[in-house]
């Protein structure tokens, strides 16, 4: 299975299965204070949307706070409960995904 069919599979799994809970990266905590909402790493996420916007972006992800703010940001950028469903898929996709990024970044196209 190539890389683009691999995104749709797992892109569909997860719509199949939300909402799913999901903690922040650092990145994605700035990103949320930068626009006036202070969580933490220990915020909990709730995903209520991907997309497979292929293998530039990858999979991007609607996350949702309590208070309902929404935010998009890719599925990279969230760290998962282990006894989450799909657990071992999305970190197999995350470790893959960032292994393309630095290669990537070390040929200068990011």
């Amino acid at each position: 299975m190539d890389i683009s069919e691999q995104y749709k599979d797992l892109t569909e799994k997860i719509n199949e299965n939300l909402p799913l809970k999901a903690y922040p990266i650092r990145e994605l905590v700035r990103n949320f204070r930068n626009n006036g909402h202070p969580i933490t790493l220990k915020t909990e996420l709730k995903i209520t949307s991907a997309h497979n916007s292929g293998d530039i972006s990858g999979i991007m992800c609607t996350v949702e706070l309590k208070n309902g703010y929404k935010m998009a940001c890719a599925l990279t950028h969230l760290i998962f409960h282990k006894s989450t469903f799909l657990y071992s898929e999305i970190a197999d996709y995350q470790r893959k995904r960032e292994k393309t990024i630095k290669q990537l970044r070390s040929r200068g196209m990011n």
